[in-house]
């Protein structure tokens, strides 16, 4: 696990990915891009950080797709959402995209200004509905965009993480599914050691032990005032499908990218 401390003077300030970058991030247009956020009483030290990294990370993302990002709460759920409709409606999909309708865009800081850290965090739940949902829209449409799932949290879950990553792990190896079909980086936010553990576990030993792939990356920022620079940047926002790259480079390149279909599962 990657973790970043230093106090220099750009301290605090995500920087952004400069022009060597480019080819490597060029990659977001063939990846769905969804993050995590949790937004459980764990956070409230680190929710201004949360905030100030969406809104560097949702630009990036939306220069090299379109498409913009997903954008869910562990806890959070849009007004419009009720209990018993798909999980793709309880997250906001496709924020920054521009609306044919209107020419607008939604916005990450808008929708933070109406989200307030407080309660649980069951990241485990929320992982295996958002898993299970993306495993069976695969099974439905085996060409359907790989997933990178970007999960920012302080780590100190409720709930076990394990069994829904590595029953997801499980269904893409018995899928035959791409290596870099699915990705999750678990981006902790701050310096609870007994959290970095945990996910330091579920990078190098879970898969091993499970005898699956490995879909997991974890990265450690202790927020403000802890440098985070370009080289960071790319790594939080290609997320753990970057170790998948070097594979995904040679069965991507010249394809147009996949058509994002919505679906009412």
């Amino acid at each position: 696990m990657a973790t970043y401390t230093n106090d220099d003077d750009t301290a605090g300030v995500p920087q952004a990915p400069g022009a060597e970058h480019t080819e490597l991030l060029s990659f977001l247009q063939y990846f769905e891009t969804l993050f995590i956020i949790d937004d459980s009483s764990h956070m409230k030290r680190q929710w201004s950080d949360v905030s100030a990294l969406i809104q560097a990370v949702a630009p990036v993302c939306l220069k090299y797709d379109e498409n913009g990002i997903d954008l869910y709460f562990i806890n959070h759920r849009p007004t419009f959402y009720f209990p018993g409709m798909s999980v793709r409606k309880s997250g906001y999909n496709h924020i920054g995209q521009v609306h044919s309708d209107t020419g607008k865009r939604d916005s990450t800081q808008g929708i933070f200004r109406d989200v307030k850290p407080g309660g649980k965090c069951r990241l485990g739940a929320r992982l295996k509905k958002i898993l299970t949902w993306y495993i069976e829209q695969l099974k439905l449409d085996p060409q359907r965009p790989p997933l990178n799932i970007i999960v920012i949290t302080a780590g100190i879950t409720d709930d076990d993480i394990t069994g829904p990553l590595t029953d997801a792990a499980r269904e893409l190896d018995n899928m035959k599914a791409p290596l870099h079909q699915l990705g999750v980086m678990l981006f902790q936010l701050g310096d609870n050691e007994e959290a970095r553990s945990k996910f330091e576990h579920a990078d190098d030993e879970m898969w091993k032990k499970a005898g699956t792939r490995d879909i997991v990356d974890t990265v450690a920022w202790r927020g403000w005032p802890a440098s985070f620079g370009s080289d960071d940047m790319v790594k939080a926002v290609l997320g753990a499908v970057s170790k998948k790259m070097d594979g995904a480079k040679s069965e991507l390149v010249g394809k147009v990218p996949p058509e994002r279909r919505e679906t009412t599962i």
